[in-house]
């Protein structure tokens, strides 16, 4: 391992890092932008793909807790985004979907998010870009 000012390198670090300030200035935009922040697009994007979902299954997902979820999901109610009901098969459970303004919101933050992640890719060529894929998927499969 390299040696930095502060000890040994760890380019992981530097991934975390990234994905912190991304995670970071995405939510800034998107609060501006479409009024939800990057954590609730994470929910909007899960239920985009497959409704209705319970709130387990969008905890499980995202790898977050159910009372995160739970709470993101009531805020995403309140503004229309979403609705929740009971699942009828078992009246325990309770179910989100995206509603029309949800999915208009989910939407525009996906056009939001594929603009800024496209002007970051810019910064890099084209091999550079395929090197880093790989290794992003290298380590996902891993994980």
């Amino acid at each position: 391992m390299a040696l930095n000012k502060r000890g040994p390198y760890n380019p992981l670090t530097s991934l975390h890092r990234l994905e912190f300030i991304l995670q970071h200035k995405s939510d800034l935009l998107l609060r501006d932008s479409v009024g939800v922040g990057f954590g609730q697009v994470q929910i909007l994007q899960a239920l985009h793909r497959s409704v209705p979902l319970s709130q387990r299954a969008v905890a499980s997902k995202l790898y977050q807790t159910e009372a995160n979820v739970s709470r993101q999901l009531q805020l995403l109610k309140k503004k229309g985004i979403v609705s929740i009901g009971r699942n009828k098969k078992d009246k325990r459970l309770r179910e989100a979907e995206l509603t029309v303004k949800g999915q208009k919101a989910f939407d525009k933050a996906e056009k939001i998010l594929a603009t800024q992640h496209k002007e970051l890719l810019k910064l890099l060529n084209s091999k550079e870009v395929q090197a880093f894929d790989r290794v992003v998927s290298h380590l996902l499969k891993a994980l």
